[in-house]
């Protein structure tokens, strides 16, 4: 019968969802009050806000709906209410940045405003992903949605902890001027929740909560073309890189200058055995890269960025994977840096659906940055110190093995998984291996 059901987007099923619930708990608490006493769009905008936390916060970004309770109007009002309060922080934020002396709190701040800008574009696909969709696949659906807006909330609080020991009152400025986008963006990770719980409850056939990880070993998110591409030994390249000058480029960096922008294929990058002394930034355009090397010992990208030298913790990365359907094989990552230079890290993964096979990663102190979004490892090993692997990723672990090094005096290892409220988010070791040394 799930087949036959004809809904006209998702946008309107969500929020009537979550009228129609708060609407009755609305009624059930105020059964004395007269209904007469609030208008139809009132009513709309106050079952709207009611799973959420910030209940003053939602109804004050919805004053502007007037006369309405038309479901796409509302979310509609409140995706652009929260992306307009962000963009004034961003504004805000030039004005601070004149007036900053400190070389960190600058640092901060241009960090804060490239963040800031992500979290709007999580915000925007958001609302775009918002329309027709069949109802076997709102699992999937509630899952995009959830993971890019958890994603917009982490931007906003990486933003904030770019201020980390920086001197003057600017952190708690920004985080003064960011407290309404972070309630309003909240809210809207709310209401989702809400309506993918609400549909559980419903028991509808074809709808079952799926797990992160699938009976094939590989995670419910990795798409077929990068399955194959784990699984085939030989994979046809797109572009060389090679150091001795036998492909068609010796650096990375030139080899993903050629990568077309948004692109829907994969676009295979084959990194010849060599050592490359360089920092590698896969930007947010640049989608479906896949990097295979000859071997994680053979192949290594290393690099030595560190926050005792004046760099911030979230530019530290000699890898920093930005693009989205990112995959990475038979290859090591490195930061030299060293225990004595405090957080350097090795890896950065800031995109959705990356994948990353038989692979090594090298460093001390934050040597695996697991940001944001979705996240599959596997066969894998990692070094490191005191929180080397963190991040608020939904990250799944397979047969890796994370090798605890000594830290230094009065300092402590710990490897655990992370939670959020709401979140489907967390890191997860699964069949992973611990050894100290």
């Amino acid at each position: 019968m799930a087949n036959k059901i004809a809904i006209a987007g998702l946008a309107s099923i969500l929020v009537v969802a979550c009228v129609v619930a708060a609407a009755i708990t609305v009624s059930k608490k105020n059964s004395s009050d007269s209904s007469s006493d609030i208008s139809t769009s009132s009513k709309s905008v106050k079952a709207m806000c009611e799973p959420t936390d910030y209940k003053e916060a939602c109804e004050k970004s919805l004053a502007s709906a007037k006369n309405t309770t038309d479901p796409k109007e509302l979310i509609k009002v409140a995706f652009e209410s929260t992306i307009t309060d962000i963009k004034n922080v961003i504004k805000n934020t030039d004005l601070i940045k004149e007036a900053a002396k400190d070389p960190r709190t600058k640092e901060a701040l241009q960090t804060c405003e490239g963040l800031l800008d992500v979290s709007i574009d999580d915000l925007r696909r958001s609302f775009d992903k918002v329309g027709s969709f069949d109802i076997n696949k709102i699992k999937d659906y509630t899952d995009d949605l959830k993971t890019w807006i958890s994603a917009s909330i982490t931007y906003q609080e990486t933003c904030l902890d770019a201020f980390s020991n920086t001197s003057g009152d600017t952190g708690e400025k920004m985080k003064k001027l960011l407290k309404t986008a972070g309630e309003l963006t909240s809210n809207g990770l709310a209401m989702i929740t809400s309506f993918g719980e609400m549909l559980t409850n419903l028991h509808i056939p074809g709808i079952n909560r799926r797990l992160l990880t699938t009976d094939n070993d590989y995670s419910s998110f990795v798409e077929a073309g990068s399955r194959r591409i784990l699984q085939v030994s030989n994979v046809k390249p797109n572009v060389v890189v090679a150091k001795d000058g036998s492909g068609q480029y010796k650096t990375i960096k030139e080899a993903l200058k050629v990568v077309p922008p948004k692109n829907n294929q994969t676009f295979v990058i084959l990194i010849k055995a060599g050592e490359y002394k360089e920092m590698v930034d896969i930007p947010r355009a640049v989608t479906n890269v896949v990097f295979i090397g000859e071997g994680p010992t053979k192949t290594k990208i290393t690099g030595n960025k560190n926050f005792a030298d004046g760099t911030g913790t979230f530019h530290t990365a000699t890898v920093a994977v930005n693009g989205d359907g990112f995959v990475a094989r038979d290859i090591g990552f490195e930061n030299t840096a060293g225990a004595i230079k405090h957080q350097a890290v090795a890896l950065r993964v800031s995109a959705d659906k990356t994948v990353f096979y038989n692979y090594k990663i090298d460093g001390y102190q934050d040597t695996l940055y697991t940001h944001s979004y979705r996240q599959f490892y596997k066969d894998c090993t990692i070094t490191g110190t005191i929180d080397f692997i963190f991040g608020d990723a939904s990250a799944v672990f397979q047969n890796c093995k994370m090798i605890v090094r000594k830290p230094g005096q009065n300092q402590a290892c710990m490897v655990t998984c992370s939670r959020k409220k709401r979140s489907s988010w967390g890191r997860c070791n699964h069949i992973a291996k611990l050894k100290s040394r």
